[in-house]
């Protein structure tokens, strides 16, 4: 009886340091993989930085004609910008703005790079105010307007 014992006493102790090593194992790969995802995130925001660094829309020109704004913006950076949100006195539906490329004469979504584009939009009810304009990419640029 005593020989089987030291036997049950080996085997669960191997059984215990393959748990433990199992587990250990586990816990690397899984802090592995965490710490992977935390450096791509790292790189995704550096990249989104950079994109928004090479946005630069100007307003050249505003004028109203017949309750519609209408806004000139140049693109002087290297990354096309998408309008996502625009502000005036209140938040403009996006339906209800229209983009038209000034080279080509073409309806467009998003602003090229040194490109003017003709925006066009409802009217505002105040007469001085600051329009924002929020960027898909994570741009954000105002305007002080009086109209």
């Amino acid at each position: 009886m005593r020989g089987r014992r030291g036997v049950s006493e080996v085997l669960g102790a191997i059984v215990i340091a393959i748990l433990v090593l199992g587990m250990s194992v586990s816990y690397v790969l899984l802090e592995m993989d965490r710490a992977g995802s935390e450096t791509y995130s790292v790189v995704d925001l550096i990249r989104g930085a950079e994109k928004q660094q090479k946005q630069l829309l100007s307003l050249i020109y505003y004028r109203m004609q017949g309750g519609r704004l209408i806004l000139y913006i140049y693109n002087y950076g290297e990354e096309p910008s998408t309008p996502q949100r625009i502000m005036t006195d209140k938040e403009v539906p996006l339906s209800l703005v229209s983009m038209e490329n000034m080279d080509t004469g073409d309806m467009i979504s998003s602003i090229p790079p040194k490109t003017l584009v003709e925006l066009t939009m409802p009217a505002p009810s105040a007469d001085s105010l600051t329009l924002v304009m929020v960027t898909e990419e994570g741009g954000v640029f105002s305007w002080k307007i009086s109209v």
